[in-house]
């Protein structure tokens, strides 16, 4: 009889080799379920949600001054892999992807400046995945806008801000 010359070394010295895998326990044993629930949410500092806060009103603001130059709502806080759009609008045929900017001083730059390249690639990816999944059924022209509020001033409206790059 052959013997079979096996490759796989002995594991019956390695301790690890036969110790049986364990769930993880909860961080806090005592705690009921509800809890054990509640207690893997995160939770926001204030600060952090008053900026959120301050945001969603920029956003609300644009969408007003958009709206009085006839442009309607499409979809706003727009998610996808790639991002976030603030608002997306149409006027007439073309969608409008609108990135609005606040800024309460301008000790960083005004609200334009603060609209890098990188900025504008991430929301150019996230606007192509939209027009491929929704847009180019409804629309024929996509166009990128800034609306940037600074220091309570009247909002400013860019047009056409930047081309979508291949």
């Amino acid at each position: 009889a052959l013997k079979s010359k096996s490759k796989v070394p002995e594991l019956s010295g390695i301790p690890w080799a036969t110790r049986k895998s364990r769930s993880p326990k909860d961080k806090i044993p005592w705690a009921t379920p509800q809890e054990k629930r509640n207690s893997k949410s995160k939770t926001v500092p204030e600060h952090k949600l008053a900026l959120l806060a301050e945001g969603q009103l920029a956003e609300t603001q644009a969408l007003h001054l958009l709206e009085r130059q006839g442009l309607t709502l499409v979809a706003r806080n727009h998610r996808c892999r790639c991002g976030e759009i603030d608002l997306i609008m149409a006027q007439g045929n073309t969608a409008v992807v609108v990135e609005v900017r606040l800024r309460n001083n301008s000790r960083h730059g005004s609200a334009l400046e603060s609209i890098s390249i990188h900025k504008q690639s991430r929301v150019s990816r996230c606007a192509k995945l939209w027009w491929v999944q929704q847009g180019q059924r409804k629309f024929t022209h996509l166009r990128f806008d800034v609306v940037a509020l600074e220091n309570g001033t009247e909002p400013q409206w860019v047009q056409n801000a930047w081309q979508i790059s291949n």
